[in-house]
């Protein structure tokens, strides 16, 4: 199952509405603010009173420092609506805080006002714990105009309002596994507002109107004088699809983004370049695009996505010519964020978490005879391989070769070195710390395999004075594995 967040605007809610919501933010913000003051001075308790054996802080757990003299307390700011909410916010607040204090001793204590919050001041969401039609919140649906509605209990008894539910005869329906019709009722400690929003958004919605039971929780959220309702939704992943091609995905000099898709062999299939950094300046609306066209392109061609590790390692492809660098439109940091954007973007459509491999020399390596050479780089944008002469655009050649990287990898053969003897032959792979002896009337193959298999079964701290961590050691006995030891090649 996908926890996935959708924003749907309030639309337009009228006057009156406005206020009961300013209202509540209000509330909630001074509630919120006395508990953490009160949690301040007693900071020293709480750390100590409500850390686990393992040495780590729940929000459930934080939640219940709340106890019966500060809950009635907490009466006097008319949160009676939404106070459990607020506990549950108050220990993922300070859950956080601990967590991060562990890592961090001199982490600073949350924010909070010594006097009331201002009206026009930037203010905490307000957060509903939990999805239900008689308190917290919950949608409503119009079938007959295809509308969304959301109520919202943001007063207490005292405060509730006398208004009929249903505007102009109109019948709205819970969304619920009991989808039965809304009634008005005398007193109101809840509001009731259309919302508008797109068509991602919109299918969200059709989806929840089958399945209630994928809403959760929700935060309402005052930005730009206008409120937004941010819900959690926990929707299942699409089927599983068999991949059947690769596709490469590399940042280019010229283009933002360059593909290739390759078939199983290697072939090129179909290539192209993405553009979109041009059209808007909101970094975060770029990414986002652009990982759902390329997650698109992917399930259309059912390709496994290799994407460039641009952690700790460049790719040098930034060019500098008569004192001027060109660089990327796609800075690492940039090209960094789209990826971890495409590592939910491809689950949620039913394809493999993109690999990440080295993009070291994917710009200066020919995908036809293999020479590496930095020489190979002709200009900014063109390719010239000095061994063969094979050319191409810089663009293309860093996503081929990311295509083909996963199939040159399942190529790689397994060297070990052997020496003989008259009594047998000791082989020796000193990458892995294997080295063995095979007497002349033994199987080298299955003594290999128990080798292997006695290697695999080491502790991490067996390995820490061989030459490669043991992380990429386990990769290559699970490599050789998987292929049956037939992948070895005696040197």
């Amino acid at each position: 199952m996908g926890l996935r967040t959708i924003h749907l605007k309030i639309h337009k809610p009228g006057k009156l509405k406005r206020e009961i919501i300013q209202k509540a933010f209000e509330n909630y913000n001074n509630a919120f603010n006395y508990l953490l003051k009160t949690a301040f001075d007693n900071i020293d308790d709480i750390e100590s009173n409500y850390k686990s054996p393992k040495g780590t802080y729940s929000t459930l757990s934080l939640s219940k420092w709340i106890d019966s003299r500060i809950s009635n307390e907490l009466n006097n700011f008319d949160v009676q609506p939404f106070k459990d909410s607020l506990k549950l916010d108050f220990g993922m607040t300070m859950a956080s805080y601990f967590a991060q204090k562990q890592t961090k001793p001199d982490m600073v204590f949350p924010n909070f006002r010594q006097d009331n919050v201002q009206v026009n001041e930037k203010l905490r969401p307000i957060y509903f714990c939990r999805y239900d039609t008689k308190r917290s919140f919950c949608l409503l649906y119009d079938p007959d105009s295809n509308k969304y509605f959301a109520k919202l209990f943001l007063m207490n008894i005292k405060n509730a309002k006398v208004r009929k539910i249903a505007a102009n005869n109109r019948e709205l329906i819970y969304i619920s596994k009991s989808p039965e019709p809304a009634k008005s009722l005398k007193r109101e400690t809840f509001i009731i507002v259309p919302l508008s929003f797109g068509k991602w958004q919109e299918d969200m919605l059709s989806q929840a109107v089958e399945r209630p039971e994928i809403l959760r929780t929700a935060r309402l959220l005052w930005k730009n004088n206008e409120y937004f309702l941010s819900m959690s939704i926990n929707l299942p992943e699409e089927q599983e699809i068999k991949t059947t091609t690769f596709m490469g995905v590399s940042r280019g000099i010229r283009n933002d983004i360059n593909y290739t898709i390759a078939d199983e062999k290697g072939n090129s299939i179909t290539k192209g370049s993405l553009e979109n950094c041009k059209n808007t300046k909101d970094r975060k609306q770029i990414i986002c695009k652009m990982a759902n066209t390329i997650a698109d392109i992917a399930l259309k061609n059912k390709s496994m996505v290799i994407l460039q590790n641009l952690v700790g390692k460049g790719d040098k492809l930034s060019w500098r010519e008569e004192g001027t660098v060109h660089k990327p439109a796609y800075g690492c940091k940039m090209y960094n964020d789209l990826v971890r954007v495409l590592d939910y973007k491809l689950p949620q459509k039913g394809l493999p978490v993109p690999a990440k491999v080295s993009s070291v020399d994917i710009f200066h390596t020919c995908c036809v005879c293999g020479s590496n050479t930095r020489k190979n780089r002709f200009s900014e944008t063109l390719f010239i391989c000095t061994t063969c002469g094979a050319s191409y655009s810089m663009d293309e050649l860093g996503s081929r070769n990311l295509a083909v990287k996963l199939i040159k990898y399942e190529k790689t053969t397994f060297k070990l070195k052997a020496r003989k003897t008259p009594e047998g032959m000791f082989l020796n792979n000193e990458l892995i710390g294997l080295d063995m002896f095979v007497h002349k009337n033994e199987n080298p193959y299955d003594r290999l395999k128990e080798e292997v298999k006695s290697l695999l079964d080491k502790k991490e701290d067996s390995y820490i004075n061989s030459k490669l961590n043991y992380k990429d050691i386990k990769i290559i006995l699970d490599k050789l594995v998987k292929s049956d030891f037939v992948n070895i090649e005696i040197i």
